[in-house]
């Protein structure tokens, strides 16, 4: 059963005069990270400074604030307390769950958030693979305000790739509080060069991260989910040793549980990427046979992911839910004791075909 969480609001680290102070007494917060370690919690606010005198139009600054606490009321207290402006959280992009918060103490640290009175909800929330404070202060000449840089590299990889799961963190609530639905959280990670990269996407189960699938697993997850689809790509194999490579650009996927199995419908549409094969594109052939073949293996891709979820029993795309909407029934877990069902309509597109013309 959900922990439905009451909202209040809470005077949050700022003063009556708050809304009566000029922009060069406000220390403007991008972005937090939150970790979780020897039993307190440690918050770290990424700030933009506002213009100091002397200073050209063009300047700017980014700084950290880092403070611990054993509750998060004191460590964001105890942040403020070491700035010398004062903090303006509206305009936060960002906050980063460490991996720790997101798998033991993410009920506590969304009680909080939403019970911020100056801290909107329509920020992006992820998950930093190991530290929080290690990714939100991994900026770089690339890289100088990473809250802001986190954003464009999701909403670029939504446009791109589709591994990421670019959200608002409203939706994302939403999600934890409704029965028979769970989040999806994207997972970054800083290589050794502090290089930012998307590094997958977290499932949950209630308020606990239970398994993170790479971005391969991740694309896949989207295509289930419906969210939106520009190019994912699958691969095959021929006969001479080359290759077909795929990009799924368009599609339509609905997941239908039932009482003995779970049915997974969806219409897509292909564009042939790249082929290293033999395979003689001027006839139509060709490409039911490509259909046919890749039919097979997003078959196989999407059951490899769902048994996943499965085993972790994370109702990240709603299915538990679905199954509620259509027998009133709460057995929200139903699902992962069946067997799935594929019904997958594949065409490629063939605007390329090319023919010979008689002269």
């Amino acid at each position: 059963m959900k922990k439905f969480i009451f909202i209040f609001i809470l005077p949050f680290l700022l003063s009556d005069c708050y809304d009566y102070n000029g922009l060069n007494d406000l220390a403007i917060i991008s972005g937090i990270a939150i970790d979780y370690e020897e039993d307190e919690f440690g918050v770290t606010f990424e700030v933009i400074s506002t213009k100091k005198e002397g200073e050209t139009s063009g300047s700017s600054n980014t700084y950290y604030v880092t403070s611990k606490g054993n509750s998060l009321v004191y460590a964001f207290t105890s942040a403020a307390n070491k700035m010398d402006k004062v903090p303006y959280f509206e305009h936060v992009e960002v906050v980063v769950f460490s991996s720790e918060v997101a798998k033991n103490h993410l009920e506590d640290v969304v009680d909080y958030l939403i019970r911020a009175e100056r801290l909107r909800n329509e920020f992006y929330a992820v998950i930093g693979e190991d530290s929080a404070h290690d990714l939100i202060t991994a900026s770089t000449e690339n890289a100088p305000i990473v809250s802001n840089f986190l954003v464009q590299l999701l909403e670029f990889n939504n446009e791109t790739y589709n591994s990421s799961y670019y959200t608002p963190f409203t939706k994302t609530l939403n999600s934890m509080l409704s029965e028979g639905e769970d989040a999806m959280l994207p997972v970054f990670k800083v290589d050794d060069d502090k290089n930012i990269e998307l590094d997958g996407l977290g499932v949950f189960q209630d308020f606990k991260l239970v398994s993170i699938f790479n971005n391969d697993e991740a694309s896949i997850l989207n295509l289930l989910h419906n969210f939106k689809v520009s190019s994912i790509h699958f691969q095959t194999s021929c006969e001479d040793g080359g290759t077909v490579t795929i990009a799924v650009y368009k599609g339509k996927t609905s997941i239908e549980p039932n009482k003995k199995n779970t049915l997974v419908k969806a219409s897509l549409q292909a564009r042939i990427s790249e082929s290293t094969c033999n395979y003689n594109f001027k006839e139509v052939e060709s490409y039911l046979e490509l259909e046919s073949e890749f039919t097979k293996i997003i078959e196989e891709e999407m059951d490899r992911v769902l048994k996943k979820l499965q085993q972790v029993e994370s109702n990240a795309l709603n299915i538990g839910k679905s199954y509620y909407n259509k027998y009133r029934e709460k057995d929200f877990y139903l699902w992962t004791k069946q067997d799935f069902v594929y019904d997958l309509d594949l065409q490629i597109n063939k605007k390329g075909l090319t023919f010979e013309v008689e002269t």
